[in-house]
């Protein structure tokens, strides 16, 4: 019998694949214990308030109840309810008292013990690993090469693991399942990938264009078979849907979710530095060093939102390049959206990578433009900021570590002019695709 013939090259980027995640991870691991943003301690809150009301949780999650729920701070919970359900887990597994806060004469304290820091940082990580893993799958069939830099960039992307393993945000988990159903709809199971998709939603709503643009497609390619149609559209809802069935015992905490969803009123953002939007940015410095009332476009960002939308539709309409409509549908979200915090550039970053080899080089260049903002974002910024101040017990020689490998750039001035290159970037990247669109040929070059 004839022993089957081994690809040496596939077994090369194995072992390539392998070390990019062993390396990336160990870079997580090694930051992770010692650093938390704020969020981290307020998830805790969460997570008690669920554990106290799991039918009621979203009547108690509009921040109005924060002192007697035993928050942190009055942010509301604004999300779908799968973070919390895995919050929850986590503190039953961790226990009481690995959040405190407190007044005393040098102000107000939130501290994070590293337990708590680490089982929460472990799902964003773990996240992290299985989209850079994604990305590999996506495009191994181009080129094994392709597909081990697309995953390194990703993986190795400083925003990335900001995100994840330093401030510690959940837009990962919303990412990875998204990919995943992409990933599935891509090899033919449809149903399971419009799910995945769907249950996306349930993680972090601000995934909802690349959602959108997805079944856009499935109506241009199924509108004349209604049953189809209906089939594809029922697994996205049933995804969507099942992480709130629980509620459904107690339906008066539902009634909630439309109002927390929609988040906080629109309004001047601060601290500046922390919004990548480049008009609002500019509008809230603007504001804030001459007075002037610079709300219109806060007011009415849905507006342009929609209308970015719209030139996306019809891009995909005549393009119809599925990864690159949905980089494109993200990218609208963050040049539209009133409040972009840095982890939102996240999903933008995996999106671009795995549209980047379906484009030809100047396109590409276009493509890629976006990424470098929110890259340089954590090296301009004073990083080290987060090994502190919510550690009680911080570890000084990280502290200076981080320090070396970052500017330091306390001045909002700096930020504001690279929120508005990235704004910039993401306009050109849209305008230049929706030209592209009415020149068929040059896609896919």
């Amino acid at each position: 019998m004839r022993r089957p013939k081994s690809n040496p090259g596939k077994e090369r980027s194995f072992y390539v694949l392998l070390v990019i995640l062993l390396l990336s991870l160990s870079i997580r691991l090694y930051i992770a214990p010692y650093s938390t943003g704020s969020d981290i301690p307020q998830f805790y809150g969460f997570a008690g308030t669920m554990l106290r009301h799991p039918l009621d949780f979203y009547s108690y999650a509009d921040g109005k109840h924060w002192e007697e729920e035993g928050w942190p701070y009055n942010w509301p919970y604004v999300y779908g309810p799968v973070l919390v359900y895995l919050m929850a887990l986590l503190r039953v597994i961790v226990g009481d008292g690995a959040v405190k806060f407190f007044w005393d004469s040098s102000g107000y304290h939130v501290f994070a013990s590293t337990s708590w820091i680490m089982a929460v940082k472990s799902l964003f990580i773990i996240a992290d690993v299985g989209v850079g893993i994604l990305l590999y799958l996506f495009l191994r069939k181009k080129s094994e090469k392709l597909a081990l830099g697309v995953s390194s960039l990703y993986l190795f992307n400083p925003m990335v693991i900001y995100v994840s393993s330093v401030y510690g945000m959940f837009d990962g988990l919303a990412l990875l399942p998204f990919l995943l159903g992409l990933y599935f709809v891509e090899n033919g199971r449809k149903n399971l990938g419009y799910g995945l998709i769907g249950f996306s939603l349930a993680v972090k709503h601000t995934i909802i264009f690349p959602a959108l643009v997805v079944l856009w497609d499935e109506l241009l390619d199924k509108w004349k078979t209604p049953g189809a149609l209906k089939e594809s559209l029922g697994s996205f809802v049933a995804g969507t849907a099942i992480p709130f069935l629980p509620f459904l015992l107690k339906p008066a905490s539902l009634l909630g979710i439309p109002d927390l969803l929609q988040g906080m009123k629109p309004d001047y953002t601060y601290p500046i530095a922390y919004n990548l939007n480049g008009i609002v940015s500019l509008l809230t410095f603007v504001h804030e060093i001459s007075g002037l009332n610079t709300l219109f476009y806060m007011r009415h960002w849905a507006i342009f939102s929609v209308l970015a939308l719209m030139g996306v539709l019809f891009t995909h309409y005549r393009l119809r390049n599925l990864r690159v409509s949905i980089a494109l549908a993200y990218a609208a979200f963050l040049l539209t959206y009133w409040r972009v915090n840095t982890q939102y550039s996240l999903p933008l970053i995996a999106f671009l990578l795995l549209a980047l080899p379906e484009l030809d080089w100047p396109s590409r260049v276009v493509m890629f433009l976006p990424t470098v903002p929110p890259t340089l974002w954590p090296i301009m910024f004073p990083t080290s900021f987060w090994f502190h101040v919510h550690i009680e017990h911080p570890n000084w020689n990280m502290v200076k570590l981080i320090d070396r490998f970052t500017l330091m750039i306390f001045d909002t001035g700096p930020f504001v002019v690279l929120s508005i290159l990235f704004t910039l970037s993401l306009f050109a990247l849209l305008v230049w695709m929706l030209a592209l669109s009415f020149e068929l040929r040059r896609c896919n070059g």
